[in-house]
């Protein structure tokens, strides 16, 4: 399943650059957010890097994105083929 940030995020931004696959960005509204389809858990990796880096312990699995372990390496393969997928 894909990360969320929670209400507890401060903001620091942390987390924005530490993401391999771009999925955290910043809303209109000045929130902090992840795109579920572009999040990867970090599948490829030992930890997921914006959990790792989150003091405020913010970044939580999100329930209404599940996904198999299958289709998160899919969506990661796709990324690295795929460059413009990635946000700006």
């Amino acid at each position: 399943m894909a990360y969320s940030i929670t209400k507890k995020c401060t903001a620091c931004g942390m987390c924005i650059n530490k993401c391999p696959c771009h999925a955290i960005y910043v809303t209109s509204a000045n929130v902090y957010a992840i795109d579920p389809a572009l999040c990867t858990e970090c599948i490829d990796l030992p930890r997921s890097c914006c959990q790792a880096v989150c003091a405020a312990r913010a970044i939580q699995p999100d329930p209404a994105h599940r996904e198999t372990p299958d289709e998160l390496w899919t969506k990661r393969r796709t990324q690295r083929a795929t460059p413009s997928l990635h946000r700006d």
